[in-house]
């Protein structure tokens, strides 16, 4: 939603998934460059350290980047902007958007008004961010990045232990084998067999499939089965399979 919105914004613009874009060619150059994910314990996602090499022949391009979250996004800006520059590049401007929660495995989901609230501060956010990104003004993390010292322990034990964490999902009775969790994993990381989603250990923990389940059929542990889901009211299944 984030990452369309910025691209309608700004027009003649387009919108790639980064799980599926690394696949592709990567040998054009951009003078416009944009990075959208969300803060994983206060750092970076895994695929999003995975892509950022493939930026290397990047030079001269204006890099912005938009970390949503929910909680304490920590000092996820200042470590991109250092893993860009260990490849040539630097972080153009960075921007923080505080969004809903979905990681409903560790607490509940928000609450309706909380969601709206959240969406229309979300809003302006991006609208001010925009003229930013439009002017191609220079906004770095530079006072957080001063004082960077590097990722948490907690981050490392999280970034190394996520492909395998779906082993905790597991799915109950209302189960239809609609395979909309098939179609909204970004790293094609669920299958069916034997009329059941199996998850293959490639995770990245983004919680489309538990929190997109028509049936609320998906679970993770022993903690989700009474708590409500969340997908952002203004996404569709298509745009997840972008």
């Amino acid at each position: 939603m984030v990452a369309k919105t910025i691209s309608k914004a700004l027009g003649d613009t387009g919108v790639a998934s980064i799980a599926r874009f690394q696949d592709e060619s990567s040998d054009k150059s951009y003078d416009t460059l944009g990075l959208v994910f969300p803060v994983y314990w206060e750092g970076l996602p895994p695929k999003v350290l995975e892509f950022l090499p493939t930026l290397k022949d990047h030079k001269g391009s204006y890099i912005f980047a938009v970390a949503t979250h929910a909680g304490d996004p920590g000092p996820v800006l200042p470590q991109l902007r250092v893993e860009l520059q260990q490849i040539g590049l630097d972080l153009s401007a960075g921007f923080l958007l505080r969004m809903p929660t979905n990681y409903i495995i560790g607490y509940s989901a928000p609450t309706e008004h909380s969601i709206q609230s959240n969406l229309k501060n979300a809003d302006q956010a991006i609208t001010e961010m925009v003229d930013i990104i439009r002017n191609r003004t220079i906004n770095p993390p530079s006072s957080e990045f001063s004082s960077y010292s590097g990722v948490s322990s907690s981050y490392q034990q999280f970034i190394a232990g996520v492909n395998g964490s779906d082993e905790k999902f597991w799915v109950d009775e209302n189960c239809t084998e609609c395979e909309v969790c098939v179609r909204v994993c970004p790293v094609q990381n669920i299958r069916m067999k034997e009329s059941r989603p199996e998850w293959l250990h490639m995770c990245e923990q983004c919680l489309a499939c538990i929190n997109w389940c028509p049936e609320r059929a998906i679970q993770f542990g022993t903690g989700t089965e009474s708590r409500g889901r969340y997908k952002n009211p203004r996404v569709t299944i298509e745009d997840m399979e972008l």
